[in-house]
């Protein structure tokens, strides 16, 4: 590389160029992990797949249903299979869907409350209950209360405020993605072509590559070291499954990115060794 006369100046030229090229995959790096975990609602629904918050969630909103179904007069054991978990996985996917889509976050509770209706009928009937004791306002208040709790379960809480933001930082992380993505390729399309020696060339690369993987590595290390995410208490044991699990997913994710990046360098290590003895041969 020849774009100073000095070649000390060149060199510190190729040296700023690799660091912005090391913080162009960083940044690239950490964006895409973001990027498709986060704000990727397929990540999500995965992450919840795996964990044990549905039959926890399915757990904390029987109990709920318990209490009014207790205050009005109801056997404890009528809620205690009632909650459908195919139907609860069903609804809390459709939120999901909508947080993501940018709609309106509401909870439809058409089959809950139909479900419900025709277990309480069931319910009276078995249990001989006159009609004439219950009245049809009384009933609708009842499904209307248990219907609120269903809702409220389902609603993943802090979704709501932060939907805005999500929608926004997407399109911006795509945008950051591309530039970050293509300042890297410039950089390293630079180094090959403006060195004769190309064993040189893929040094500087290299350095790129190792201290964006080092820097890649360090993060999720410290973090699952620290055990700090398994510290966090988020309200609900569901809503603590489902948030620590999903932190721990992006960190995992960034983690195996740090090991591609290392295997990167490593091969570029193999090249520049092989570039180099072909050049002194």
């Amino acid at each position: 590389m020849k774009i100073f006369k000095n070649p000390k100046l060149n060199t510190v030229f190729s040296l700023i160029l690799s660091f912005i090229m090391g913080i162009c995959i960083l940044a690239c790096s950490l964006l895409c992990a973001v990027r498709f975990t986060v704000f990727n609602e397929d990540f999500l629904i995965e992450t919840l797949n795996n964990t044990d918050y549905y039959p926890n969630l399915c757990s904390e909103i029987s109990e709920n249903l318990m209490d009014i179904g207790d205050a009005s007069g109801l056997n404890k054991t009528f809620f205690e299979d009632f909650v459908d978990e195919v139907l609860v996985r069903r609804d809390v996917e459709s939120y999901i869907y909508k947080f993501y889509s940018g709609r309106e976050l509401k909870v439809n509770t058409t089959n809950f409350e139909k479900a419900l209706r025709t277990a309480l009928n069931t319910y009276i009937s078995q249990n001989g209950i006159k009609s004439e004791s219950l009245s049809q306002k009384n009933i609708n208040y009842f499904v209307k209360e248990a219907s609120d709790i269903y809702a409220s379960g389902i609603a993943l809480k802090y979704f709501p405020s932060i939907q805005k933001s999500v929608m926004k930082y997407t399109t911006r992380f795509n945008i950051f993605i591309a530039v970050t993505a293509v300042v890297a390729i410039a950089i390293a399309l630079f180094f090959i072509f403006t060195n004769e020696w190309k064993h040189i060339a893929v040094r500087y690369i290299y350095y790129a590559f190792s201290s964006a993987a080092l820097f890649t590595f360090i993060i999720p290390a410290v973090v699952f070291a620290s055990g700090i995410v398994s510290k966090l208490t988020i309200l609900t044991r569901s809503l603590n499954y489902m948030y620590t699990a999903c932190i721990n997913s992006v960190f995992t994710v960034i983690l195996v990115i740090a090991v591609v990046l290392i295997f990167i360098s490593a091969v570029l290590v193999i090249v520049h060794n092989k570039l180099r003895k072909n050049a002194s041969g």
